[in-house]
């Protein structure tokens, strides 16, 4: 468990630091995919206590998907997709990892004040499940997540899209419907 954890560590760190294409799914889907869990996960959720934590952790996650976003850097390819979409690619670099490891451990502080039996292993499996989902699709959606991971995920996500989509205009033309 310890290689495989380490493996995925490293392709997650070494990925941050390469250009990715940037995909209508992955700037549209994913996040719209992230509200819908957030509002059904929080649907069951009525205590005034977790109510303002959510509220809370919205905020956060707003500040903190500004602070992934804030050095990315861009590379048009001069390539265009078979929807006739230039293709771009980014660099998240730094600050989207720091930004990442500041949401990890504010999971994990949550996880810890829900459930205060949390052991070593339930963070490792946390951190396994986080990594999975950043580097695999199939694991964003078939990983069942807490309420509070969710309402991080949206204010980071949508946050850190909207940026680039507002900063950066090859990302808009990218990310554009089909012709």
């Amino acid at each position: 468990m310890c290689l495989l954890l380490f493996l995925l560590v490293y392709k997650f760190i070494r990925g941050t630091f390469e250009y990715e294409k940037i995909t209508r799914f992955d700037m549209v889907l994913i996040p719209a995919y992230s509200t819908l869990m957030m509002v059904i996960t929080l649907n069951n959720e009525y205590s005034l206590s977790k109510i303002l934590t959510a509220v809370f952790l919205l905020i956060l996650g707003i500040c903190i998907g500004l602070f992934q976003a804030s050095k990315i850097k861009i590379q048009t390819t001069g390539q265009i997709d078979k929807y006739h979409r230039p293709i771009v690619k980014v660099k998240r670099g730094w600050s989207y990892l720091i930004g990442w490891l500041l949401v990890f451990i504010i999971i994990i502080i949550i996880d810890l004040h829900y459930e205060p039996t949390l052991k070593t292993d339930g963070i490792i499996h946390e951190l396994l499940n986080e990594i999975l989902k950043d580097i695999s699709i199939v694991a964003f959606f078939n990983i069942k997540n807490e309420w509070f991971v969710w309402v991080l995920n949206v204010a980071t996500s949508l946050t850190y899209d909207m940026y680039l989509i507002i900063h950066y205009r090859p990302i808009r033309q990218a990310i554009r419907k089909r012709h």
